[in-house]
């Protein structure tokens, strides 16, 4: 990212809107483990120890992946490192595969589902409760508008432009299961030709439609969510480097420097790789077959694990700022400073570019 313009990465940050939200669907203020990118609860994993499965794994402010045994109000986190886990809990023949596992998982970069569904498949190792590497169906829903873009040529395709779009993926995996107009049913058939599938497989072919475009929708929202943090801290920053006292800290400078390119770089990176497929999958279904799909299904699920990681650490970092340093006010500029270098700085060499390369 070094000598990127930092504009042009500037711009996706000043032209953010937030996209509408359903008003039926409560805010809450901390969202479940599995809808994060920095915490993954090991209540499904396939673990023997019993203590293990009441943990969960999260990032820490210096990017380090840790286990969580505990955390309240009053006695704060309890953390501990996966190579310690031998101080706490006994390993044997009967559970050393835990261990290994845990290991395994705390190397990743991002803890979202999608990340830690291809590390369980390169591992080998299925997960018994599907809905343990699902998103909630709360997300789900919240994600509809993210997902119009990429379901309306299904849609059209189907039933034409006229067709009210659903307020949710369940609705519609619906309307093909069971098409209720006889232009719908002549589409659907015409669809399977394409595809070159029976119409029986046309819903599960939906479902894979929706999920791997989920994953899209789902990384729009976090880069969405995000930004307004990005701009504060990014302003911090820039206060920073006018402070007199501070200027002459050359070390410090540039921290921030690197800080600055590092994160305008990926959110850069990660909206245009979004909106690259965007439009190919405009393209995809022009010419629409399920060799097409598979194609891209591949290179998204390919995707995943960078964007995934990118938009983690951005997260861990963005939060840790802000829980310091609450308020525009928090902190003086030497505490800032030191913040800045001891926990924002260590961990962001993991943020490696993201550049959309189409095989075609």
């Amino acid at each position: 990212m070094q000598g990127r313009n930092s504009t042009v990465a500037q711009s996706h940050l000043r032209s953010y809107s937030r996209p509408p939200v359903r008003s039926d669907i409560p805010l809450d203020a901390e969202p479940p483990d599995k809808d994060t990118l920095h915490k993954l609860p090991l209540t499904g994993m396939p673990l023997v120890t019993t203590g293990l499965r009441k943990a969960r794994l999260i990032k820490n402010s210096r990017f380090e992946g840790v286990i969580e045994l505990f955390s309240d109000e009053k006695s704060g986190s309890g953390q501990i490192s996966p190579d310690r886990l031998n101080e706490v809990f006994h390993f044997d023949g009967r559970n050393k595969t835990d261990l290994d596992l845990i290991k395994h998982l705390s190397q990743l970069n991002s803890y979202d589902v999608y990340t830690v569904r291809v590390a369980m498949r390169r591992l080998g190792i299925e997960v018994e409760d599907v809905e343990t590497l699902q998103l909630s169906p709360e997300l789900r829903n919240r994600l509809v508008p993210h997902m119009r873009s990429f379901t309306r040529p299904l849609l059209h395709a189907v039933y034409g432009a006229a067709q009210k779009e659903p307020e949710d993926l369940k609705d519609l995996i619906g309307l093909f299961i069971a098409p209720d107009m006889d232009v719908a049913r002549e589409n659907l058939a015409r669809l399977s030709h394409r595809m070159r599938i029976d119409v029986t497989a046309i819903p599960k072919f939906i479902e894979d439609y929706g999920d791997v475009y989920l994953s899209l929708a789902y990384y729009q929202y976090c880069l969405d969510q995000n930004k307004p943090q990005i701009h504060s801290f990014l302003a911090a920053m820039e206060e920073m480097q006018q402070t007199a006292s501070l200027k002459q800290a050359a070390n410090l400078m540039a921290t921030c420097k690197m800080l600055e390119t590092k994160i305008t770089g990926v959110v850069h990176d990660i909206a245009n790789v979004l909106e690259m497929f965007r439009i190919r999958t405009i393209d995809m279904w022009e010419k629409m077959s399920e060799e097409t799909f598979r194609r891209m299904e591949a290179m998204i699920i390919g995707y995943q694990t960078s964007i995934g990681a990118a938009l983690c650490i951005i997260t861990v970092k963005m939060n840790a700022w802000n829980q310091q340093f609450p308020q525009k006010e928090s902190g003086g500029p030497w505490s800032r400073a030191d913040f800045l270098m001891t926990n924002m700085r260590p961990g962001l060499e993991l943020v490696q570019d993201i550049s959309y390369e189409d095989p075609q």
